[in-house]
């Protein structure tokens, strides 16, 4: 029977839709195995379902490496079904680490493990990381020295074990700066400054009872310095080994390092130097993203790899110069989405991101730049399609208030704090603000007596601050910032403390009981009209008094009034310093 034309064109039509229908079923069939694979890599569920590929493979912006960097991880992951089932519902970095909202920031000769337990374990610090350690240091064939003078990471076990008296106090004395540092101390001192601390954290706790399962030691960022991806994943790789994170790792346990972070952000003289921090960014971004890179596909999946950058240099830096002589970049300096697109392409599971450009560092510190983190947040989470992607905020934090508005100005996940914290370690508990003379300064004697305590179970590795005296001067470092504003009212105290006569625990002990007792003759009315009462007398407004002020009347300079301006205040922090340095032995 002959079919008309009209059902002949119908089933030639049901065909041609049939034969589309299997096509657009192939496609997404291979589509879905290519995405499922792609999240166990780091891309989510939202960056899928909102076809967010786009930011991984289109952006001439991100130096041509988005589609190569996109195609790499497809390679490098494994497409069985129930695998990628598994990575999809695995948590993600940010919430390996509970969803840390405060963090210590990385500084040098100052991130001390003392210093970094006791802000976690008594004042509400979730996250801390590391002094900045030089890769190429750490990884030298005869770098023993250096690498037993920095890395102050250690399993928890051993930790907690110090902690509770259960464990050999001396297993951390690794080298001799740290036994000079002790000098004079008894058994009986040691027991006592445990008990005080035990004490603190059962009060923290709301708890009477301590034992291992409740006293916390939390993993730890560690921060590196490098500028070559072959160095930066070598020096990742002995951290994890020699901090006990592999062993830890294998046995299914949490590991002591939590991440690790790459120094995008100095902006000192030394990085340009030693070409890293805000320089490697600024000035060889595409070998920044390729050791980052680097570092997340060499570097084990459970360990996070991070970055902690700078905002990008502004129109006026060029204008004004300030870039000098920049070899690899043809064009004008990353824009705020260049630079974020391509950190989320290289691949890290978090940025930190300091509100400030690296021209604006200390005579030159101007509030900071709140908004352009929120442009940052906004373009790395559109990026990702992770509503939650994790990013912090740093700058601009001085009190506790100051930490919610940073929260709401910026959007971020959470908020790193650095010059505060170090005169303030409870910056980020609400009860530690202080409202009386008095209280104020009974909290900051706290706060040094409390450190004491805590240096005195883990002395300070002595970092860069000297083979034999290093350790002390990290435990002086932090003395002088908590103690600032009363040491400036009693100059004799301050030269002794950075004197070469004192140099041991025991000794600073007896100092802030001296410093003690100069105040207790002193009622309420009496201490407020003391200059230590003062907002402007703290060491985090040493070069901050009235800055806002100022910035609004250098707004109205010349820019040869502002250098000269900028001279001057340079002289004078050289002519201070110079006088400190004749009193203090490194």
């Amino acid at each position: 029977m002959l079919m008309t034309d009209d059902a002949a064109r119908s089933r030639r039509t049901a065909s041609y839709q049939q034969k589309h229908r299997n096509i657009f079923f192939a496609y997404h069939l291979v589509f879905f195995m290519f995405a499922r694979a792609a999240i166990g890599s780091g891309l989510t569920d939202g960056m899928i379902s909102m076809g967010k590929f786009r930011c991984m493979i289109s952006s001439v912006d991100c130096r041509r490496k988005a589609q190569s960097c996109f195609c790499s991880r497809m390679r490098e992951v494994s497409l069985d079904a129930n695998d990628s089932e598994t990575h999809a519902q695995s948590p993600t970095f940010y919430q390996r680490l509970n969803s840390p909202k405060h963090i210590l920031a990385p500084m040098v000769a100052q991130s001390d493990l003392a210093f970094r337990l006791m802000c976690e374990q008594l004042y509400n610090v979730d996250l801390s990381y590391t002094q900045m350690i030089h890769a190429v240091n750490f990884i030298a064939p005869k770098g023993e020295t250096f690498r037993a003078n920095h890395l102050d990471v250690y399993p928890q076990s051993i930790v907690r074990d110090i902690l509770l008296g259960e464990g050999d106090g001396s297993a951390l004395l690794v080298v001799p700066s740290q036994v000079n540092a002790m000098e004079g101390l008894c058994h009986s001192d040691v027991e006592k400054s445990r008990k005080r601390i035990l004490n603190a954290i059962s009060q923290c706790k709301g708890t009477t009872l301590l034992s291992e399962s409740n006293i916390e030691v939390k993993p730890t960022v560690v921060q590196i310095a490098a500028h070559d991806p072959v160095f930066a994943v070598k020096a990742a790789n002995m951290i994890l080994e020699m901090s006990g994170s592999i062993v830890s790792l294998r046995k299914g346990e949490i590991p002591a390092v939590a991440a690790i972070d790459l120094n995008l952000g100095c902006p000192q003289g030394i990085a340009r130097k030693g070409r890293y921090g805000s320089f490697l960014h600024d000035e060889f971004p595409e070998l920044t993203y390729n050791i980052l890179a680097k570092l997340r596909s060499d570097v084990p999946r459970q360990i996070g790899i991070t970055a902690k950058i700078r905002l990008p240099p502004t129109a006026s830096d060029v204008d004004a110069g300030r870039l000098g002589n920049i070899s690899t970049l043809d064009n004008a300096p990353q824009t705020i989405d260049e630079r974020m697109r391509c950190l989320i392409d290289s691949g890290v599971d978090s940025i930190t991101i300091h509100g400030r450009t690296r021209f604006e560092n200390k005579v030159a510190v101007g509030p900071a730049d709140w908004t352009s983190i929120r442009q940052c947040v906004e373009t790395a989470r559109a990026c990702t399609g992770d509503a939650h992607y994790p990013i912090f905020s740093n700058g601009g934090i001085e009190f506790w208030e100051d930490v919610n508005k940073c929260l709401d100005g910026t959007n971020a996940s959470g908020v790193m704090s650095s010059e505060s914290v170090l005169e303030v370690p409870g910056l980020f508990c609400s009860e530690e603000a202080q409202a009386t003379a008095r209280g104020l300064l009974e909290r900051q004697l706290r706060y040094a007596e409390m450190y004491l305590d805590y240096a005195t179970l883990f002395p300070p590795l002595p970092g860069s601050l000297g083979i034999n005296g290093g350790s002390f001067n990290t435990i002086r470092s932090h003395l002088f910032k908590i103690l600032h504003r009363y040491l400036e009212e009693n100059p004799d105290l301050r030269s002794l403390l950075g004197s070469h006569k004192l140099n041991t625990i025991k000794q600073s002990r007896d100092l802030v009981y001296d410093l003690r007792s100069r105040y207790d003759k002193f009622g309420e009315e009496s201490l407020r009209l003391m200059k230590s009462w003062s907002q402007d007398s703290s060491w985090y407004r040493r070069h901050r008094q009235n800055s806002h002020l100022q910035n609004e009347s250098m707004q109205s300079l010349s820019i040869e009034k502002r250098k000269q301006h900028a001279r001057l205040k340079v002289q004078r922090m050289r002519e201070e310093r110079a006088k400190r340095l004749t009193n203090i032995v490194l």
